[in-house]
């Protein structure tokens, strides 16, 4: 399961990395106040090219898949406390805009992408099937 988590969370880097120069958003104005001495930006993109655009937005694309995949994992366990990951993506959403990190556009499109990629990663995968050591094969040794 940790498994499905890491590959969705490396196609999603890539994707996003390669989207932002692609659609060429420029970031708010705000995201590029000026910083006391020493302190800079986190910078979450794998691609210079990427860095100084904000369409989609990586952080809340990796927080939604993240919130999909455990809370879908957590599901099949218990039902009791999976629905509070999805407390997660709203809140990392609401403090991009709130520092001025990101347009709502940014953040929607962030949501769709990261739940799109955690959906497809998770089906193809196979998520809900319980691990069993062939799980990944596709014929039955005989």
């Amino acid at each position: 399961m940790g498994m499905i988590l890491m590959i969705t969370i490396m196609t999603l880097a890539i994707l996003v990395s390669y989207m932002k120069p692609l659609v060429a958003q420029p970031k708010p104005p705000e995201s590029q106040r000026a910083l006391p001495n020493g302190f800079h930006l986190e910078s979450d993109s794998l691609l210079t090219e990427a860095r100084n655009f904000s369409y989609p937005s990586n952080h809340t694309a990796m927080i939604s898949a993240f919130a999909y995949i455990v809370g879908t994992i957590l599901q099949q366990k218990t039902k009791k406390y999976s629905f509070l990951l999805w407390v997660l993506p709203p809140m990392v959403m609401f403090s991009n805009l709130i520092l001025g990190l990101s347009y709502v556009s940014d953040l929607i499109g962030g949501l769709l992408i990261g739940l799109a990629i955690s959906i497809a990663t998770s089906n193809i995968l196979k998520l809900q099937v319980p691990f069993v050591m062939n799980r990944f094969k596709t014929a039955h040794h005989q």
